[in-house]
């Protein structure tokens, strides 16, 4: 008769396995971490693209409000508030032509310029 239970190496393996599956698991979140802090700094810049472009749409004579929009961006009546921990830097700049281009970079240090 064979005493029941488990052997040494039976679990030995169900650890191993379970730690294969954890590291897995673990590098998963955090590229899911780092793919969320991006679309949040894309989200951010497209808000203060639009909140640029419609202050200088509304009166075409107006200038464009350029500058670091990393604590938020008001240009008249439109206001973007701080975009907090996903956004390391932002800046507003006129294109030449009263365009607006906006540059964000991500917590996670991806580029991203509107337009």
């Amino acid at each position: 008769m064979r005493p029941s239970g488990f052997s040494l190496l039976e679990l030995l393996i169900v650890i191993a396995v379970l730690g294969i599956l954890l590291t897995v698991a673990a590098f998963a979140v955090a590229k899911a971490r780092d793919a969320a802090r991006d679309r949040s700094a894309m989200a951010y810049a497209h808000n203060v693209f639009k909140a640029a472009w419609a202050h200088v749409a509304e009166e075409p004579e107006r200038q464009l409000l350029a500058g670091d929009c990393t604590q938020g961006y008001t240009a008249g009546s439109y206001s973007v508030p701080p975009p907090g921990a996903t956004v390391t830097f932002c800046v507003v700049r006129d294109l030449g032509n009263g365009t607006p281009q906006v540059e964000v970079v991500s917590a996670s240090g991806r580029r991203y310029r509107l337009p």
